[in-house]
């Protein structure tokens, strides 16, 4: 049917068609004079339609209720008689009613239809006065009673009656607004109400009505009746029920209808007096004269008791002040109010009196059939009636009122009488129940228990409308409690199924349960409790939407949790998608019933090493919450200290695998194991530093995973502890034995992103010093210390692993990631790496001296070309001269090529400190010259020739280019050139022979006396080792010494001559290379070579030169043999100025070295592998050259 239709339009078109159709089936049937089967069918379908429409006041849907009440509307219009005074719509003029119905109609009965009208009108009201209708319904079914009214005045008493009913009990479920217009609309309803000729008997309940709902006194009287018209009325109209229906011609003598229906008195008319008072009336005549002054005062005191503290919504809507109070008006229409109140609840002599006469009624009802089938009996039975004989034929007539008789009900059959059984005492046999009905098989009852079960869960709404909601809980409550398992589930699925509506159906079970546990305490079963309370709490696991908090509801007005209960809500808690929720359900049980409350934080503390992350980290944050606490603060520091403990069993414990005794198990310590016993302490510690001292305790005694593990996962908790803890330095002072590493970890996890504070570094110093001098305490607090202890702590430092020792590099050069620096470092970049190169070899191995400092240069960012100069500059002004100096020249040319004019700088002024006398060095200066070559030419001609000498056996590819440098000069810068620096560069056999000639003629012009600066310088050198070249005789020195003299002052005297000369024409540009000539040939000698740019920074190595004064002593350290040892400050250097303009020149990129970096380090340790002993600095000279020696 269109009616059961799933889409709502379609049910409500169908009720607006049936609205219509039942007016005009209800006519065809009237008019029809024959009724045939067909009309019959159609007729009941029709009936059937609106019996259905009328209980579609119940749907759920506003909008079908809304056309149902107009469908009841019109049929309570179309079943009632319409009135002389009726207010007929003139488009209803010709619309069917029951007045037009005839009493002697075949088929359609006219009291039937009065009765299924009236029906429809209570049906109407009920549904009105229902407290959970919605705004929408309530205005339409105001405005349906209103029309009732006005075109069928008989039921005026009760629709003025339904309206004050509803003016003193408004739904509760109203909002504000809606009350407001409720009561506009019911105000309109009832002034057209008033106007209608026939409110005359109810104007006082109106106007009373109406004064309440705020109307004035004017309007009230402009909308009462016309009372001229009320008189004129009866002598115009004439009397209806003359005029009503027209007849229609009988059926015939010989119809049998005639006999078998009742004898039926023409109804009377309805008219506007009601004989009869309904129970509101009743009720209010009884209270009347009740409320005295007195009475009133008593019931006021007494109610004031009950009033909430702040005035309901409805109320303040539906309040209007009282006028004319203490009138007999007013104390009418309080009582009717009352009245209407207590007529809702079911209270008063009126519901009483109303309910013993429909008793009565009904009694009356049940006799008067008998009487009528006596008659129906007596009448077929009437002289002169044909009796039809059976198998006689009969006409055509007859056939079709035989066929008639069949479809109606049997006629009953007039008991005769018995006789009496024979028996002792005549009297007939007592009837027994028991002996006429049969036991049920098992079968049979569980069938029909089940039966119903479901009629009652399915009467949901029916109920829910009637206002038995109520009882219907306490009903299946009661019964499900005394069900067997089927019909539990049966109650419990029609529960989860609509969880929200029927909560209160769930709890009312549950708190059964209980109380049927409690009758038989203590030797009750909490058995059917614990099955009940863990399927609704199961089946509220399993929906997928638990916003509302049902679930939370359901734990915590439960009477009583058992333990399977606890371990439901556990496992709502173990899902990651409600553990919020869940946990907040524990977390109100804790606090809401302390009887069990540790029970209860068990379950809590337990989830807080649960292998499910987002679990785990909102089991910690309930828990650090409930620790602020002060009494359950002792429960849980107590459970994650002993959580701890196990850390000291060598194999874990078998509660960490969920069984119930503390055994261990063969199964060794993993990383998930040793952080579930540390999750819940390591929370904690944060809020109570105290802690700290048991995680001490514990790590000295556990096993070296455990202890990896303890030392990756402390990290946070000690930064969320501070470097300020009082606790936390009281244990870096009393450091246990074996929780150094431990206390390590905590400094470095404190001061990895800040610098340390001044009480930590003195607690670390302090235990430094005086306990445990383990030089990997102060690591963490270096910026802290002074520069004097971390440069005495530098050897141990770079002793360390590498890993520990970047980690030391780069809290003093400011690298590490955080917000530290390098300006709260006590030693800047250039100072940790000179720091490097004067650690003493005795102290730590060059090998580690070399990586660190290997360290330095990989950091780029830190040590610049600036910084890098610096530290060269710094070096090389030491004294005596580091080992690693040139090494480090050699890693800052290769890191920065634009520093070869400031090496160049450095490698002049290292000749000037006679580098050739620390052997390491010197290897490293000859290496460097080597990669920086042909720049480093300018520097290697200003070697002495010993020197020179020593440098091409080292390095004999530098003869040939180097000979080749000097023959580009001119001829004149040739002619500066020593003799003995040519006669080294063009050594072979030829030259050698005429080396020695040359030296023979040289001798031959006799010795210069040496200059009193010269013998001391030779007794100078004579001092220092001279491991490059063999001894010689003090004759032949001083024999070499006044030939150079000599020959310097010639070339002296010719260089002022063609500076004289050279003046006149031009300008001089640059100085000339190696050679100490005048300042006019370098210029010559600089033309081939670009300039280098040399950093700003630094002093201009041709003034300070020139200060130390302008004799060349430099050729005369070239002679061999030794020196008094005696050592004087070499101050009166020679003529550097040379030295210092060539080493101005930069190499151009093709001829550029281009070492690796590692090429250093590689060359260092060659060069400490071929180092001679002390034993071999002084090689012995071969017999070629003691034969030249002695010639």
């Amino acid at each position: 049917m269109l009616l059961r239709d799933e889409n709502v339009n379609v049910v409500k078109k169908a009720i607006l068609a049936m609205t219509q159709l039942y007016k005009v089936a209800l006519q065809w049937m009237v008019k029809s004079r024959v009724i045939n089967e067909m009309q019959e069918a159609c007729w009941e379908m029709v009936s059937a339609m609106a019996s259905e429409i009328i209980q579609l006041l119940d749907s759920d849907n506003d909008g079908i209720r809304t056309h149902a009440i107009k469908f009841v509307e019109g049929l309570i219009i179309t079943l009632s008689p319409r009135m002389p005074d009726s207010e007929v719509p003139k488009r209803h003029k010709t619309d069917i009613s029951l007045d037009r119905v005839p009493n002697d109609h075949p088929y359609i009965k006219y009291n039937v239809l009065w009765e299924e009208g009236k029906a429809a009108l209570e049906q109407l009201l009920k549904f009105m006065g229902h407290p959970a209708i919605s705004s929408i319904n309530l205005t339409a079914a105001l405005g349906s009673l209103a029309t009732i009214a006005r075109q069928r005045p008989m039921f005026m008493s009760e629709v003025i009656q339904a309206y004050e009913t509803l003016h003193a009990n408004l739904p509760p479920t109203l909002a504000k607004s809606q009350v407001s217009s409720v009561r506009k609309n019911l105000k309109l309803h009832l002034l057209s109400v008033l106007k209608h000729p026939a409110s005359l008997e109810f104007q006082a309940q109106i106007t009373t009505l109406l004064m309440d709902l705020g109307t004035q006194q004017a309007e009230i009287t402009r909308n009462m009746p016309n009372l001229k018209e009320l008189r004129k009325r009866p002598r115009d109209e004439s009397d209806p029920a003359m005029k009503k229906i027209k007849i229609e011609p009988a059926l015939g003598d010989d119809d049998e209808d005639k006999d078998l229906e009742p004898v039926v008195v023409p109804a009377p008319k309805p008219s506007i007096q009601v004989s009869t008072q309904s129970d509101i009336d009743i009720t209010a005549e009884f209270l009347q004269p009740l409320l005295t002054s007195d009475n009133v005062a008593n019931l006021v005191l007494i109610s004031m008791v009950y009033l909430p503290e702040n005035m309901p919504a409805s109320f303040q809507a539906t309040y209007t002040p009282v006028e004319s109070a203490g009138t007999d008006v007013q104390i009418k229409h309080l009582a009717r109010l009352m009245a209407s109140q207590m007529t809702a609840a079911g209270l008063g002599p009126g519901v009483e009196q109303i309910k013993q006469a429909k008793e009565a009624l009904k009694e009356e009802k049940a006799l008067k059939p008998e009487s009528v089938l006596i008659k129906r009996r007596i009448s077929a039975i009437h002289p002169g009636q044909a009796i039809s004989v059976v198998g006689a034929q009969t006409t055509a007539g007859t056939a079709d009122t035989g066929a008639s008789q069949t479809k109606r009900r049997p006629e009953p059959i007039i008991p005769s009488t018995q006789p009496r059984l024979a028996g002792a005492s005549g009297r007939k046999k007592i009837f027994r129940l028991s002996d006429a009905i049969k036991p049920l098989a098992d079968a049979q009852k569980d069938k029909l228990k089940v039966a119903a079960v479901k009629r009652i869960l399915r009467s949901e709404k029916a109920v829910a409308c009637s206002g038995a909601a109520q009882a219907r809980v306490k009903i299946l409550s009661s019964l499900v409690t005394q069900f067997e398992v089927p019909l539990k589930n049966e109650v419990l699925a029609f529960i989860l199924d609509d969880v929200r509506n029927r909560l209160d159906l769930a709890f009312a079970w549950l708190y059964q349960e209980y109380n049927a546990y409690l009758s038989q305490y203590p030797s009750g079963s909490l058995n059917n409790y614990d099955e009940c309370l863990i399927g609704l709490l199961s089946g509220l696991q399993e929906k997928p939407d638990q916003k509302d908090g049902i679930f939370t509801k359901m734990v915590l007005e439960a009477p009583l949790i058992t333990e399977s209960a606890l371990e439901v809500i556990r496992k709502y808690c173990e899902d990651e998608s409600r553990s919020y929720l869940g946990m907040s359900t524990l977390r109100d049980l804790i606090f809401k019933r302390p009887a069990r409350q540790f029970e209860y934080l068990h379950v809590l503390l337990d989830l807080s090493s649960h292998e499910k992350d987002k679990v785990r980290q909102q089991a910690l944050l309930f828990i650090k919450r409930m620790y602020e606490k002060d009494h359950l603060r002792e429960y849980v520091e107590k459970f994650a200290l002993n959580y701890l403990q196990l850390l000291v069993h060598p194999n874990p414990p078998s509660v960490l695998f969920g069984a119930d005794k503390d055994t261990e198990v063969a199964a060794p310590w993993t990383e998930e194991t040793i952080k579930h016993c540390l999750y819940l302490y390591l929370a904690l510690l944060p809020q109570n530093h105290k802690l700290i001292h048991e995680l001490a305790s514990v790590y000295t005694e556990a096993i070296a995973d455990i202890k990896r593990t303890v030392l990756r996962v402390i990290e946070q908790p000690i930064r969320g502890m501070g470097m300020n803890s009082q606790e936390l330095l009281k244990l870096v002072k009393n450091c246990p034995k074996g929780a150094e590493t431990l206390v390590t970890r905590c400094l470095h996890s404190l001061t990895d992103k800040v610098p340390p504070s001044p009480e930590l570094v003195k607690r670390v110093r302090d235990l430094y010093n005086k306990r445990l001098p383990d030089v990997r305490f102060l690591i963490p607090v270096l910026n802290g210390l002074e520069k004097k202890e971390v440069i005495q702590a530098l050897p141990k430092l770079i002793k360390l692993n590498p890993i520990v020792v970047k980690e030391v590099f780069n809290r003093l050069l400011g690298t590490q990631h955080g917000e530290g620096n390098s300006a709260v470092s006590p030693l800047n970049p250039g100072e940790l790496l000179i720091a490097l190169h004067n650690i003493d070899s005795t102290k730590c191995d060059m090998k580690s001296i070399i990586k660190a400092t290997n360290l330095c240069f990989a950091e780029r960012n830190v040590y610049t070309s600036e910084v890098l100069a610096v530290v060269m500059q710094q070096l090389m002004e030491q004294s005596p001269l580091p080992m690693l100096l040139m090494r480090t020249v050699i890693q800052s040319l290769t890191m920065y090529p634009r520093l070869g004019g400031f090496v160049m700088n450095i490698l002049s002024r290292l000749i000037l400190k006679q580098v050739w006398k620390y052997p390491k060095v010197w290897e490293g200066f000859i290496k460097c010259c080597q990669r920086t070559k042909p720049q480093s030419f300018q520097v290697i001609l200003q070697l002495p020739p010993q020197q020179l000498s020593a440098v091409f056996e080292k390095c004999p590819e530098l003869r040939e280019p180097l000979l080749a440098h000097v023959r580009s000069f001119t001829p004149h810068q040739q002619a500066h050139v020593p003799n003995s620096t040519m006669a080294i560069l063009e050594a072979s056999n030829k030259q050698e022979a005429e080396g020695k000639e040359l030296q023979a003629t040289e001798e031959a012009r006799g010795p210069v006396p040496p200059k009193n600066k010269g013998i001391k310088r030779e007794r100078e050198e004579e001092a220092e080792p001279q491991p490059l070249l063999p001894r010689v005789s003090q004759d032949m020195i001083a024999l070499r010494l006044a030939q150079e003299k000599a020959l310097k002052r010639q070339l002296e005297e010719e260089q002022k001559l063609k500076l004289k000369q050279q003046n006149q024409q031009q300008p001089p540009r640059a100085t000339a290379p190696a050679a100490p000539p005048p300042a006019e040939e370098s210029v010559e000698l600089h033309e081939d070579v670009p300039e280098v740019e040399n950093p700003t920074i630094f002093i201009s190595m041709q003034e300070e030169e020139e200060s130390l004064g302008g004799e060349n002593s430099l050729l005369d350290s070239s002679l061999e043999g030794p020196w008094p040892n005696k050592e004087v400050p070499n101050k009166e250097g020679g003529t550097s100025s040379s030295s210092d303009e060539g080493s101005s020149g930069k190499p151009t990129a093709a001829n550029q070295p281009s070492p690796s970096p590692e090429e250093p380090e590689k060359e260092t340790q060659a060069a400490e592998a071929k180092s001679p002993s002390p034993a071999e600095e002084e090689p012995k000279p071969s017999p070629e050259k003691e034969k030249a020696m002695e010639s």
